[in-house]
């Protein structure tokens, strides 16, 4: 059986750490309330917060959680004295063991051998015991016992006088549940308030580095420029390379909640991150929305040849044209065709960046994404409206403002969505 490791928190951060915004990330990154956030870190206090795991998940849960700023060590089935507490170990002769409880009192006591039948270990059987503690396991034999009797009670499941117990001197627990990169749990439902956090969020991603944010939308916009004024090729080029330079701003905002910093090279991070499948993202999104353009203007022509077709230059019939049954059908098939592509697409960019999916897969899951959060996604919808219209006005420079947000609200939605 190959060996499982745990994941301690040691109570501590590191020296450069700011410990409230340890505690945001922390708590939007697992699923831990604030509230909870705020006492394990403020605690202090050794805590084992994923185990189980194999070697490599170990050391994946251990970089993110230092990235955050805890100081992290990985328990490799040691005993309790020797993985939390050495220092106890080497002062036997003092007779005093540190329990790390819950934070109940627990008064060290002395150990008569002679008490322990056998003089073995009652929960692992080991003879290897040193003044009633066992030094294969780290059990107090004496507490042990004691535990045990006082949980003797009928288990009304099993009708047993006996039930499993957690080892009550075993490092305190804060199982951690949310997936790392590349265990998603998603798409989930979130509620309608969300959409608000969102753009919160994104706010959050904005401030952190505002010049960065600027620069790359303003070179993004440059670039964007240069490309479309070759004719033709340049409109579809712009167009397909778009997701690559979306992928690289997700991928930037991955960067800020691991406690990195964003800077202007993430703007083109998605050409190392899972490019092939981000253009071919792109040419996907151009096919479809062609697509979809071309069904509209149908219905234009539609529309506009039924007004001609009755042979009329009645000024109020051509002003009544665009009321007309073929023109209203036409906006609404239009609307309708639209918003499956930009579901589709949505989380499309982070779904193949972050978590290497392939183009098409990502579609599917970025649309089923939408389907379940039609709510918190409609209230984001109407406020990213809302502040589009306002950074337009002082000559749209408050775009360059709004745009980042919008941005960060987005790769916030897909942590929300399919990590929870």
């Amino acid at each position: 059986m190959s060996e499982v490791y745990k994941i301690i928190f040691t109570g501590e951060l590191r020296p450069d750490a700011d410990k409230e915004r340890v505690i945001a990330l922390f708590s939007e990154k697992f699923k831990l309330g604030r509230e909870r956030a705020e006492k394990l870190i403020h605690g202090g206090r050794t805590m084992s917060l994923k185990k189980d795991l194999d070697r490599e998940k170990a050391q994946k849960y251990r970089e993110a959680l230092e990235k955050l700023g805890l100081i992290i060590e990985i328990d490799p089935k040691l005993s309790v004295v020797e993985a939390i507490a050495p220092e106890t170990s080497n002062r036997a002769s003092e007779l005093a063991l540190e329990a790390f409880d819950s934070g109940d009192e627990d008064a060290t006591e002395v150990i008569d051998p002679s008490l322990i039948p056998g003089n073995r270990c009652p929960k692992c059987g080991s003879g290897n015991m040193e003044m009633g503690i066992c030094q294969d396991c780290g059990i107090v034999a004496a507490k042990y016992l004691t535990a045990q009797s006082r949980h003797a009670v009928p288990d009304p499941l099993t009708g047993s006088g006996e039930r499993e117990e957690k080892d009550p001197y075993s490092t305190p627990e804060a199982e951690l549940v949310q997936p790392m990169e590349g265990e998603m749990d998603g798409p989930r439902r979130v509620p309608a308030g969300h959409g608000l956090a969102w753009i919160a969020k994104g706010w959050w991603h904005f401030k952190q580095a505002p010049l960065a944010w600027i620069a790359a939308l303003v070179i993004w916009a440059v670039l964007a420029f240069i490309v479309s004024m070759v004719p033709l090729l340049g409109f579809i080029a712009a167009n397909i390379l778009t997701p690559v330079l979306v992928a690289g701003l997700m991928v930037g905002c991955h960067a800020q909640d691991q406690g990195e910093n964003f800077s202007v090279n993430h703007l083109f991070a998605g050409f190392s991150n899972n490019a092939g499948q981000s253009i071919l993202l792109g040419l996907f999104y151009f096919l479809l929305m062609m697509l979809v353009g071309l069904s509209l203007m149908a219905f234009m022509f539609g529309a506009i040849g039924q007004t001609f077709s009755q042979e009329t230059t009645n000024p109020e019939m051509m002003a009544t044209m665009s009321l007309s049954p073929a023109f209203i059908t036409g906006l609404v098939v239009g609307t309708l065709l639209f918003l499956p592509v930009i579901m589709a697409y949505l989380f499309a960019p982070a779904l193949v960046a972050l978590e290497e999916l392939s183009a098409w897969e990502a579609m599917k899951l970025s649309f089923m994404g939408c389907m379940k959060n039609i709510m918190p996604l409609t209230v984001y919808s109407l406020v990213s409206v809302g502040l589009v219209i306002v950074g337009s006005i002082p000559f749209g420079l408050g775009l360059l403002v709004v745009s980042p947000i919008l941005t960060g609200a987005v790769y916030s939605a897909y942590r929300d969505i399919y990590y929870g």
